[in-house]
């Protein structure tokens, strides 16, 4: 029987299975080896493959079978990842610098707190004073008219490092102060305090300037915390001193220089007083005496001390008198003829700081002194 063969597109025809079978062993033959060119690093030469196992059929390490889906995939973890780790330690970041800020705030908080409220060992444990002198104890601040209206109006927080902007009002103006802090051992701490120096400069006859008991001598520097403070009056034997106010800011550039008044106890002034008023009216009726007779005498303010010794007991005083004309007018019928005269008076004391003695100056002639009593 003769052979023949169909031709090839009848065998195909005829096969549409084996067809089809022979199309996918194609596909699957060249996707193998795309994945070969992919997976497979290059062999040299006529060298043995480092992945084979003698024996054993030739095949790609299992390390080596990742395709570009596999690729792809661990791309895009990874860029994920690259984002959401810095992210979360931004986050980290942020939140722990307001916890930070936030602590610091409350720190300047309870600092203006202790201040307005006398607490002054409070206010020196958070911040503590680096000049010198001594800050002074709680009765002193506790007897000032406290700051009001205190707040913290900003806070700024760098690492280690931060300021507290502060706001109060004292002596009825407005402070701004700005306080730097730094965190210690977990503890934020200020750097500057509001304590400062009241610079208080008198001489003789002030025995002492004191607020609450005790003494601003400025032998001993003492340091106050803002307020207004009122020195406390003193009066001895002879002087009187004090009740005069001043304002601490807070402020080093701005220096306390309190004012305080000295003056005679009033036995001692009312005294001094007629005292020379005496000396003019005598002098008047002198023919040379520089102060017309028939004018009227009167004493203008008190009379005010200008020197002291107090190892000699010795004390100057001075006494201010004016002389008005009688009829109350010049003689061109202007404003009232009126003399000023300074009478010195000087005052030997004993032991007590009273009086024993006194000497008086002629108007016009005030180094010459004699005795006098009224």
């Amino acid at each position: 029987m003769p052979q023949f063969e169909a031709p090839p597109q009848a065998a195909a025809a005829a096969r549409p299975a084996a067809r089809a079978q022979g199309r996918s062993d194609a596909v699957d033959q060249s996707a193998r080896r795309q994945q070969a060119l992919v997976a497979e690093p290059p062999r040299s030469a006529g060298g043995p493959d480092p992945f084979r196992i003698p024996g054993r059929p030739a095949t790609a390490h299992p390390a080596l079978r990742f395709g570009w889906r596999q690729l792809l995939v661990a791309g895009i973890v990874g860029t994920l990842l690259g984002i959401a780790v810095p992210t979360a330690m931004r986050a980290l970041d942020d939140t722990t610098a307001s916890a930070q800020a936030e602590s610091l705030r409350g720190v300047a908080l309870d600092y203006l707190t202790a201040i307005a409220t006398g607490r002054s060992g409070v206010a020196t444990a958070l911040a503590p004073v680096t000049s010198s002198g001594r800050v002074a104890p709680d009765a002193v601040l506790a007897s000032a008219e406290p700051i009001t209206d205190f707040s913290v109006q900003l806070v700024q927080v760098d690492g280690a490092s931060g300021a507290a902007h502060v706001r109060f009002r004292v002596g009825g103006a407005d402070v701004l102060r700005a306080l730097d802090a730094a965190l210690i051992d977990g503890e934020w701490q200020l750097q500057d305090s509001l304590a400062e120096v009241a610079d208080v400069r008198f001489r003789e006859p002030i025995g002492r300037v004191e607020v609450a008991g005790v003494p601003l001598d400025g032998r001993s520097p003492v340091l106050l915390y803002p307020g207004s403070y009122t020195i406390d009056a003193y009066s001895g034997a002879f002087f009187l001193s004090g009740g005069d106010r001043f304002v601490v800011d807070g402020d080093v550039r701005t220096p306390t220089v309190p004012y305080v008044t000295a003056g005679v106890v009033p036995r001692i002034r009312d005294y001094a007083t007629e005292l020379a008023l005496d000396v003019v009216a005598d002098c008047q009726m002198r023919a040379r005496c520089p102060v017309d007779f028939g004018l009227s005498l009167l004493p203008v303010g008190d009379p005010y001390p200008v020197e002291v010794d107090a190892a000699a007991g010795v004390v100057e005083l001075v006494v201010s008198i004016m002389a008005v004309g009688g009829d109350g007018r010049g003689t061109d019928g202007s404003d009232p003829e009126t003399e000023w005269f300074d009478v010195r008076l000087r005052a030997l004391l004993d032991d007590r700081g009273v009086p024993t003695e006194w000497r008086c100056g002629e108007p016009g002639e005030p180094e010459a002194l004699r005795g006098c009593t009224l």
